[in-house]
C-alpha cells in the first residue's frame, strides 16, 4: 500500500519563509522513508508526500508539520 497526502498552508506573509525553511529540509542528503516536495504557490505552500505506507505517511508527514509549527510560531513571535 501507498500513502500520499498533499497539503496547502496559506500562511500570508508568512508562507515564503516557512516554504523557504521547507524546501532546506527537502534538499538535505539523508535517507528517505518518502519522496516529499515543496512548492510555493499563490502565496501557499504546497507540500506533497508520498511514502511506502500509511504509517511511514504519518512519520514523515508530522516531521514536517511539526517544523511549519516550529517556523511560523518562530516568525509570528519576532516579526521583521
Amino acid at each position: 500500500m501507498v500513502g500520499e497526502a498533499e497539503v496547502t498552508l496559506c500562511l500570508g506573509p508568512y508562507s515564503k519563509a516557512v516554504y523557504e525553511s521547507l524546501l532546506a529540509e527537502v534538499r538535505q542528503p539523508a535517507p528517505r522513508k518518502a519522496d516529499v516536495s515543496v512548492e510555493l504557490e499563490g502565496g501557499c505552500v504546497k507540500l506533497c508526500i508520498r511514502a511506502g505506507d500509511v504509517n511511514q505517511l504519518r512519520v514523515v508527514l508530522n516531521s514536517y508539520l511539526y517544523l511549519v509549527h516550529a517556523a511560523y510560531s518562530t516568525l509570528k513571535t519576532y516579526p521583521t
